[in-house]
């Protein structure tokens, strides 16, 4: 059933997806498509199944063994009662050399001191460190999404601000080009301003090829067809003091404990008695009553006890082994906890820097735009060069795109520290 479901859901968000990537793109579809679609998420169905068939594999321990034998021999010779002097006209029959024998044994378990409950909780526990360790590698992958669409973000922004500008570079050109007809303006201005507009379509193109690269590996890792022509949103994200204990990797160590203490108790079962109960339904001959040597049904019936009562010490030791695991497993949680928080740490300060990044270039780009417009003003009057322009004005625009790259910067860490987090 819930393999069904899974599959069901891929099927009906990738329907969605399809009819809406072609328009739009946000990153909770982009990170929903790369869970839900990327191989790690069959594994876990294949881990599931497993752990099923694991559990019912052990259940048959607990059902009857049932096994048929038969036998055919011939001795050199069997007991002989001829010698025997019976009184009157008794006597006793000669055992056949010959021998036949068909049966089945029945056996059954009774009490195993635990073992079969140990084995299940030791696949159970596997199965939630497996799985557990799956999703924290699904988790890398979400990480490495975010990377991508962020990175598309920056690409398309900043493709989009040299539009702009480019667009606003052509509108001036012909305010400057009046100039130069009335001869106002130099022509070597002209030429400058064309060789600007240029570079500007070369670093536009470059973006461009930049974006459709960002988008095919967008596309690999969503395992969908992206439009490279797609409109991508910028998310809205707050990132608070949350817990990070949801990671898969804090269950992961727990499951870890889990599978050695299940460990200790199949160890601890191995000193118990085992009691099972067993039968045997024969045919041949000659059968117990050996004086008999007809062919005939005969059986057995019993209940039987095994008890190891001395390992040397084996079991002790062993438990002790798993006891130093737990504190390795504990000792691998406080370094990953430790690695953890300075990532965290990491891009808690990422967003302040980018907050007061944001704050200066508010105040930085007012004052390019208005010594843009300065410049540009002196330019049509004859006071100053295009180059003096020209500089002013990729100056204003390097603050346009520096504000926008820090503010997509920032929501890249407020979204990496989410994802650290186990929130995203």
């Amino acid at each position: 059933m819930k393999r069904f479901l899974i599959s069901l859901i891929i099927v009906l968000y990738g329907g969605v997806l399809k009819s809406q990537t072609a328009d739009t793109l946000t990153l909770a579809k982009c990170l929903g498509a790369a869970d839900l679609k990327s191989p790690l998420a069959r594994q876990l169905i294949h881990q599931d199944e497993i752990l099923k068939n694991k559990i019912s594999n052990l259940n048959t321990n607990w059902y009857p063994s049932v096994g048929l034998n038969a036998q055919a021999t011939y001795n050199s010779e069997a007991i002989d009662f001829s010698g025997i002097n019976l009184p009157g006209e008794l006597s006793l029959p000669a055992l056949p050399l010959d021998q036949y024998k068909i049966w089945a044994e029945f056996n059954q378990q009774l009490y195993d001191g635990g073992a079969v409950k140990a084995q299940k909780a030791i696949e159970k526990a596997g199965y939630g460190t497996d799985t557990k360790q799956t999703e924290s590698e699904i988790l890398k992958i979400r990480q490495q999404v975010s990377k991508v669409y962020f990175s598309l973000l920056i690409t398309r922004k900043n493709s989009e601000i040299l539009r702009i500008s480019l667009e606003e570079l052509s509108e001036r050109k012909k305010v400057i080009q009046s100039g130069v007809t009335h001869g106002i303006i130099l022509s070597e201005n002209l030429m400058a301003v064309e060789a600007e507009q240029i570079l500007l379509e070369q670093k536009i193109t470059e973006l461009k090829l930049s974006s459709i690269q960002l988008i095919s590996i967008l596309s690999i890792l969503m395992d969908s067809s992206l439009n490279t022509e797609v409109t991508l949103i910028e998310p809205v994200l707050i990132s608070g003091d949350e817990p990070y204990t949801e990671r898969p990797e804090f269950i992961m160590f727990d499951k870890q404990k889990e599978l050695l203490l299940a460990n200790q108790q199949l160890v601890t079962s191995y000193d118990r008695p085992k009691l099972f109960a067993f039968s045997q339904l024969a045919y041949g001959r000659p059968g117990y009553n050996f004086i008999n040597s007809d062919f005939h049904t005969f059986y057995t019936v019993g209940v039987g006890l095994k008890w190891n009562l001395l390992n040397y010490g084996d079991s002790k030791r062993q438990k002790k082994i798993f006891e130093i695991q737990k504190d390795v497993v504990e000792i691998r949680r406080e370094n990953f906890e430790d690695q953890l928080n300075i990532q965290l740490q990491t891009e808690k300060t990422d967003i302040e820097k980018y907050d007061t990044f944001m704050r200066q270039d508010e105040k930085i780009l007012d004052l390019r735009k208005n010594i843009a417009a300065s410049s540009l003003s002196r330019l049509n009057n004859g006071t100053a060069t295009a180059t003096d322009y020209l500089t002013d004005m990729n100056a204003e625009i390097m603050a346009k795109l520096q504000y926008e790259n820090h503010k997509i910067l920032k929501l890249q860490a407020v979204c990496n520290s989410l994802l650290l987090k186990g929130k995203l």
